[in-house]
């Protein structure tokens, strides 16, 4: 394998094969340094595929000459997450030679060791599906944002575990078993696409890694984060960060798609039940701080769930365009 500077990678015959798949939407900046992350890892089995999500700010012309080895596919319009991730699954099944896909946001530092690590870990327990790094910010590099997470069917599906936790000492080696992976780092092996498919189409974003895993699990593969393998997230820059509406309302509209697929009757009880008390809270608190409308949001992507209904065309027209929109306001890019 050669690398973008020309340099011959080691090849090693038994060694799995990988492809890393990243979504890219408008990111330019922010995926160019996550590229230059990927092409400093150790592990010399693998193959980088790259989806565009309809860019306008011509990320494709820039990541084709700066890295000219990386698999480039372009889709013309936004396809979310899941959408995009899709269209980068197919293409990577078709090569019969691929064990793994790593699935990057485009906005992620990566040990050089990290695919190393995680390839040893799912090579070494036949069950397990799925399997990340613990994962923290990008900006307090000591702090975890994610070791995995749990199924908690309350206002939100599933909470990240060991949040704001902060790592004063080397991690020990080992593998702890989770419900699911964040989707900013998931290797996943190829086993688990040939029976359970690819994600989920409904979920534009928000919750689309949740189902994945919950539907992983449901066929029997384990899921685990490999406590010394690390990786750097700036997290949320693909909703603005904080308590947006864009991201607010994706993330309940998400919840009631999940528990339409996969809720049992205390789920739904549980998840109402704190939606109806949290609701009216949020929205004092946030009306003190001028953003109200990320709660006006978050309801309509719960009554958008429950009624079926698309998208919201606020927020449709926002990621369909590319543009600016009322949907959260300020700048915001977005990881696919």
């Amino acid at each position: 394998m050669v690398d973008r500077s020309g340099t011959e990678r080691p090849q090693h015959g038994s060694t799995p094969r990988v492809a890393i798949l990243i979504l890219n939407w408008n990111g330019m900046r922010d995926t160019l340094e996550t590229l230059e992350s990927v092409h400093r890892l150790h592990y010399g089995n693998f193959e980088v595929v790259l989806v565009d999500n309809g860019s306008t700010d011509d990320s494709c012309n820039a990541i084709a000459s700066a890295f000219p080895t990386v698999r480039l596919i372009a889709s013309p319009a936004n396809l979310g997450v899941a959408g995009g991730r899709n269209l980068g699954i197919e293409a990577i099944l078709q090569e019969s030679d691929i064990d793994y896909v790593l699935f990057l946001d485009n906005d992620v530092t990566l040990e050089s060791s990290l695919l190393d690590k995680l390839v040893a870990a799912a090579e070494g327990d036949v069950a397990l599906g799925i399997v990340g790094p613990i994962v923290c910010y990008h900006s307090d590099p000591q702090r975890i944002w994610s070791a995995g997470s749990r199924f908690i069917f309350r206002e939100v599906i599933s909470r990240l575990r060991l949040t704001n936790h902060l790592v004063t000492q080397e991690l020990t080696e080992g593998l702890e078993y989770v419900d699911a992976l964040p989707g900013c780092c998931m290797l996943v092996t190829r086993r688990v696409f040939e029976t359970i498919g690819c994600f989920n189409p409904l979920y534009f974003m928000a919750c689309d890694d949740s189902e994945f895993c919950y539907r992983a699990a449901k066929a029997g593969f384990r899921r685990g984060v490999v406590t010394q393998a690390l990786l750097w997230h700036k997290v949320s820059t693909s909703t603005g960060g904080g308590y947006t509406p864009g991201r607010a309302y994706f993330t309940s509209r998400s919840t009631i798609v999940f528990l339409k697929a996969h809720g049992r009757l205390w789920h739904w009880a549980s998840a109402l039940t704190c939606a109806a008390l949290s609701l009216p809270l949020a929205y004092l608190r946030e009306r003190r701080r001028g953003n109200q409308h990320a709660v006006t949001m978050k309801f309509k992507g719960y009554l958008d769930g429950l009624l079926g209904r698309p998208i919201d065309p606020e927020v449709e027209q926002y990621f369909q365009r590319g543009q600016s929109g009322p949907a959260d306001g300020a700048h915001i890019r977005r990881n696919a």
